[in-house]
């Protein structure tokens, strides 16, 4: 694995706030791989990138087809092992990649800072997100999967390998019905599945990710309309519900194929003392 991470930002007609969303990247105190991938996007979003010439890596497709194709782009697009996907509307602190990856060990699946909410209309900061344990370190994945079964992390507070996250990204239909609301499901399944893979995840206990609430936000948006808080609540139930098959399946396989070794390894003993 390379050190290295690449970030990628998935935007969509957020040209006002994405100048400050690559800012931040561009500030941060361990140099990465920037990628912005603009799926459709209808205002000044390609003249906004142009002005940062090859400081970063402009992926852009005249047709919009949906938000999960778009972090799959901008994801196959990046040279680096570990990716950290930082939403259009949203910005990181200039630490916040170096103190994240002080965490990221070859044990590890992925990392979380703690996140604070900005808002927009007050112009002042909220509460904190991810409060997930009381110091910063590496911890058993089930701290992060009980987390997030009563809750959710966030992409935009996390690195993650990239493989993990193509193999999220392509396992189909998750969520499993069209009963859902703008790309969610996958973004709580980049968790819940590191935590199969990978026994221990590393946190920062620093709210080093800000999430913008304003009036077009994705989420503050669905907040004020029952029909879009339901198919938001089914998108994570189904996301769960996937992970939850995939675990039993992983311990079957595990359970099994200890009792098989073992097994095979009895009559290999057997079959060693007959020959003697």
């Amino acid at each position: 694995m390379n050190n290295n991470v690449s970030i990628v930002i998935p935007t969509f007609n957020r040209a006002d706030f994405l100048i400050e969303c690559i800012d931040s990247c561009l500030a941060q105190t361990q140099p990465c791989e920037i990628i912005v991938c603009d799926h459709g996007s209808t205002d000044t979003t390609p003249e906004v990138v142009k002005k940062y010439g090859d400081k970063i890596k402009y992926i852009r497709r005249e047709l919009d087809s949906g938000v999960h194709f778009c972090w799959l782009d901008g994801i196959l697009h990046a040279t680096n092992d570990l990716i950290h996907i930082n939403y259009d509307d949203d910005w990181i602190y200039p630490t916040y990649i170096e103190e994240c990856m002080l965490v990221f060990t070859e044990k590890v699946g992925c990392v979380f800072s703690d996140a604070i909410v900005y808002h927009d209309k007050e112009k002042k900061f909220g509460e904190n997100l991810f409060t997930l344990t009381n110091e910063s370190g590496i911890y058993s994945s089930k701290t992060l999967s009980n987390f997030n079964i009563k809750k959710l992390t966030s992409p935009g507070a996390g690195i993650f390998r990239k493989q993990i996250l193509l193999d999220s990204l392509f396992v189909g239909k998750v969520p499993f019905s069209e009963n859902h609301y703008h790309g969610v499901g996958p973004d709580i399944l980049f968790s819940l599945m590191s935590c199969i893979d990978y026994k221990y995840f590393g946190y920062v206990n620093k709210p080093l990710a800000v999430f913008r609430a304003h009036e077009n936000s994705i989420t503050v948006n669905a907040d004020s309309d029952k029909k879009k808080r339901v198919k938001i609540k089914n998108a994570y139930q189904d996301a769960r519900i996937f992970y939850y098959i995939n675990k039993f399946i992983t311990t079957f396989k595990i359970y099994y194929l200890a009792k098989y070794y073992y097994k095979i390894k009895k009559n290999l003993i057997k079959i060693n003392k007959i020959k003697k």
